[in-house]
């Protein structure tokens, strides 16, 4: 349960700098739409779920 805890922190701590850094970017006219920073959440989002996916079936075929 402690490492759920621990993935749960990482991942809220992964947004939040996602965050700061579309706000940085926003700032400096990189980024024009709110749909961008979306498409970057989504992506980041969809890597993640990946990277557990993968995580799980390797402990799975491991056991």
């Amino acid at each position: 349960m402690l490492t759920v805890k621990k993935a749960v922190l990482k991942i809220l701590l992964t947004f939040a700098i996602l965050s700061a850094i579309c706000c940085a970017f926003w700032q400096l006219g990189w980024l024009t739409s709110a749909n961008e920073a979306a498409i970057l959440f989504a992506m980041t989002g969809g890597v993640i779920a990946i990277d557990l996916a993968w995580a799980s079936l390797r402990k799975k075929m491991q056991s």
